[in-house]
């Protein structure tokens, strides 16, 4: 006697997939995790809604965002804009130090006549 095909909600197919991208775990285990009838099932699912199911945030990041206050929100943008000020400080020092570098070179080059960089196509 064969079973007729359960038929899964759109939610609970996205649910899934949530879960098999952030887990790592095999199709398999995942398939018998949720005990889908096999791994195929859950490849089928994988092509028809690909990488969206990444995006999607899942109720528990729904709830969380809920329960933010907007100081918090704050708070955590005020941190993030720092961040942002100190990573670009950090580009402009490392953006000074390739120019002194170059300059130095340059000088080296001219002043003792030798070649340090190495010219384009060149083998080695």
């Amino acid at each position: 006697m064969r079973k007729s095909p359960t038929k899964y909600s759109e939610e609970f197919k996205l649910s899934v997939l949530r879960d098999y991208y952030s887990s790592g775990m095999s199709k398999r285990k995942c398939a018998r995790k949720y005990g889908l009838c096999n791994p195929t099932l859950l490849s089928s699912w994988l092509s028809k809604y690909g990488e969206k199911t990444l995006s999607l945030p899942s109720e528990e990041e729904y709830d969380d965002m809920a329960r933010r206050s907007k100081e918090e929100y704050r708070d955590e943008n005020a941190a993030l804009r720092k961040r942002v000020r100190e990573l670009e400080k950090a580009l402009a020092y490392s953006r000074l130090e390739t120019e002194a570098r170059d300059v130095m070179i340059d000088i080296a080059e001219r002043e003792y006549e030798i070649s340090i960089r190495k010219k384009h196509g060149a083998k080695q």
